[in-house]
């Protein structure tokens, strides 16, 4: 078991975001610390989002709390979500850099969440932010293909090869979601120094959001657990399809599938 502080945003209503990561590391054993960057009231697209971003300044100090009581040389790994601004996500980065402090060797996960579909969702200096404050700090990144472009400056919609574009962004290992799609099927692409690994599965329709945080916990919980990166994707995915497929029409993600 490991200790893994997840930074993320938190919902009431819905399973995106820390309500989704959690669920999925916890599922496979690990202990979470779960560090809120914002707090809303539903999800995106779920009924009125009413809510508040954590201030930059009491996110760093709950952090640096958690850093005065001893806590960094517990950990296990780090994962990083969704940032409502650049502030808040400079001030994580700092925090990071205090537990490599202490922890030299952490695992670093970064999920940017930032964008699909050819736009960016959250503010341009947000998505610099990630981009310039945490991605140097990440030993693995899981962007979708729009991101993964975006944080790259390659090309818009297709990221160039993406095989090549991933070797670019920075951390020891890249898995692309979403890195191929057709009417019928969505290419998850693992891509590591020395090796690429591909896989395909079929594409579920009417899903809500969230699949790609829960697809993050999943990852980094069975890579904590001592699986290879080829063992972990494989589990994760057929974890995921199969919370995919139980939610399929539904508001929020079925997690519950987890314990089947």
């Amino acid at each position: 078991m490991a200790t893994v502080l997840a930074i993320s945003s938190l919902v009431a209503r819905g399973r995106v975001g820390l309500a989704a990561t959690v669920p999925a590391l916890e599922w496979l054993g690990h202990e979470v610390w779960a560090m809120p960057t914002v707090m809303l009231a539903s999800r995106p697209g779920l009924g009125r989002p009413s809510g508040h971003e954590v201030p930059p300044p009491d996110l760093a100090a709950m952090l640096g709390a958690l850093e005065a009581d001893g806590c960094w040389p517990k950990l296990g790994a780090v994962l990083t979500g969704y940032f409502p601004s650049p502030r808040s996500a400079a001030v994580v980065a700092a925090a990071i850099r205090g537990i490599r402090r202490a922890v030299p060797k952490v695992p670093v996960l970064v999920d940017p969440i930032m964008g699909d579909n050819g736009r960016l969702y959250v503010g341009e200096a947000t998505a610099a932010a990630i981009r310039d404050e945490l991605m140097p700090l990440a030993t693995m990144a899981t962007p979708n293909l729009f991101e993964l472009g975006w944080l790259t400056g390659a090309a818009e919609g297709a990221a160039g090869d993406p095989r090549a574009t991933a070797r670019r962004l920075g951390p020891s290992t890249v898995v692309v979601t979403s890195a191929a799609e057709t009417g019928d099927s969505i290419t998850t692409l693992a891509i590591e120094a020395a090796a690429v690994i591909e896989r395909t599965r079929p594409r579920r329709e009417g899903i809500p959001n969230g699949a790609g945080d829960l697809f993050a916990g999943l990852l980094l919980g069975r890579l904590l657990n001592g699986d290879a990166l080829a063992t972990a994707l494989d589990a994760s995915l057929a974890d995921l399809d199969r919370v995919l497929a139980a939610s399929a029409g539904r508001d929020a993600l079925d997690v519950s599938m987890l314990r089947g």
